[in-house]
Parts: C-alpha cells; structure tokens; sequence
C-alpha cells in the first residue's frame, strides 16, 4: 500500500511536470517564431509552412534594421524616448504610490476610508475611455506633442499600486513607527528609512508592473504624440507593421525590433520574479 502511494504521488508529479511544460512551450513558442524570423532571410519568411530554424541565422538583419535603415526608422532614438518615459513612469508611480499608501496605512482622519474607496473606484473606469477627454485637456495645456501627457499623471498615482503598497504597509508593525519617533524621525524619514526597506518586495513587484505596462504601451503615445522623431518604440513597431502591409518594410527586420524589444520586460520579469510573486502575494493577503 505504502509502495502503491509513493508510485502514485511520482506519477502524479510526472504529469504536472508535463502539463507545466506544454503550457510553457505554448508562451514560449511565438516568442521563439519572431526570433528564428529575425534570423531568416526574405525568402524564408515568405515560405510556407514556416520552418523552425533559419537555415543559416542572418545575424546581418540587425545591423540592416537597426543602422542602415535609421534614416527611415529611427529606432535607437525611439527606444531612448521609450527608456525615458518608462523610467519617469516608474518613478512617478513608485514614488506616489508609496506616499499615498504610507498616509492611508499610517494616518486617521475624517473620510479616510470614503476616500481610500474613490480611489479604488477609479479602477472601474476603462483607461481608453478617458483618453480623448484628456487628449482635450492636454491640448489647453499646450501639452500635445510632448513627453508630459505620458510622464506626469503616474506622479499623482494609480489605484492598483496605491492598494498593493497599502495593504503591504499596515501589515509591517506600527510599533516600529513609534520607536522611530521617539528616536526623532520624522514621517518622512520613517517611510524611507523603514518601510521602504521592509517593503521592498511589494515595491519591487510594483516597479515591475509599471516598467512592464510602460514598456509597451501603446495607445498614450499614439494619442499625444505625433512627431515621428519623439515616438515610443511600441508606436514606432506599428509604423513598420503598416509600410510592410504596403510591401515596403521585410518582416524579419520588423521580428529584429521585436526581438530586442521584448528581452528587457523577460530579464527584468525574470531577474525580479521572487520579488514580484511574494510582493503580490503578501500585498494582497496583509492588512
């Protein structure tokens, strides 16, 4: 009986295991197809079925897509806006999120939690559905055709952050606080000194998701910006996707952009995933 268990536990391990890896094969797969089209030549791309492996990689496609055509896709200085406002982003929502979540968590006052609800509310109103009437605004502001419509609303915070870090927060001991007080620190200091720390985890996981969505958001800069020179790279990739409907762009120096797009969201994901699960995780439990 007690052989007839243990075999059954292996057994039943094996088949996890085996669903684990058909289900990553299947993620995994389309990021595969885009590198293997990245290194094929023209005509390899137009075959079908598409073979799996380049016959011999071109790694030359790089250079092509990259350096020789900037002067019609200006992809470094698209991925330098792209770097620049992903950055500001994450900036922006880390920094406002965990004041925002240090008073909710930390402080009493008058309607506190009937705000704290607003707030949540917000997350109810689809993101598109906003973007013309601000597109309005930002046009009084003269803020069309700049970084500013990307860069500063993440500093006045958004819902789903603001909630993760709070609930981390009310989970770390308030007598820590007053220990720091009596020891003259003020508010401030205490959250930088010793929140922040303690709640690296969720902070992480929060960074994580911002650079992640900044990365490759696509419709904000599509809607406020409109000089090519100052495009994100996820509105640049569309441009190129529509000249190779018009047969004037290959697709594997398209799958070359692509490629390198995608790797800094997998390393960052992967270099940061115990953080960013136990950050999740406990955020969403504490409290």
């Amino acid at each position: 009986m007690n052989n007839y268990n243990k075999y059954k536990k292996i057994i039943g391990k094996i088949l996890i295991y085996l669903a684990l890896l058909l289900i990553s094969f299947l993620f995994i797969l389309p990021f595969w197809q885009i590198v293997s089209t990245s290194l094929k030549t023209f005509l390899e791309t137009t075959e079908y079925p598409q073979k799996f492996f380049p016959k011999v990689p071109q790694w030359k496609n790089y250079y092509y897509a990259f350096v020789k055509n900037a002067d019609i896709w200006p992809v470094f200085l698209w991925l330098k806006n792209t770097v620049f406002t992903t950055l500001m982003v994450v900036i922006g929502n880390v920094l406002s999120g965990l004041l925002i979540a240090y008073g909710f968590a930390r402080f009493n006052g008058r309607g506190k939690n009937i705000w704290f609800m607003l707030i949540l509310s917000t997350m109810l109103i689809p993101v598109h559905s906003t973007l013309v009437p601000l597109f309005m605004v930002y046009k009084v502001f003269n803020w069309y055709n700049t970084f500013l419509p990307i860069i500063v609303p993440p500093f006045f915070g958004f819902a789903v952050y603001i909630f993760l870090l709070r609930q981390f927060i009310m989970g770390i001991p308030k007598e820590l606080d007053e220990a720091a007080t009596i020891d003259g620190a003020s508010p401030v200091g205490i959250l930088f000194r010793i929140i922040v720390p303690l709640a690296k985890p969720s902070v992480i996981a929060v960074g994580v998701m911002c650079f992640i969505a900044a990365w490759g958001d696509f419709f904000t800069p599509l809607i406020f910006l409109s000089d090519i020179k100052k495009y994100t790279i996820s509105v640049g990739v569309s441009i190129m996707q529509s000249q190779m409907r018009m047969n004037l762009t290959d697709t594997h120096l398209i799958a070359c952009v692509i490629t390198v797009v995608t790797l800094p969201s997998l390393i960052i994901f992967f270099a940061a995933q115990k953080y960013f699960v136990s950050g999740l995780t406990l955020g969403a439990v504490k409290g």
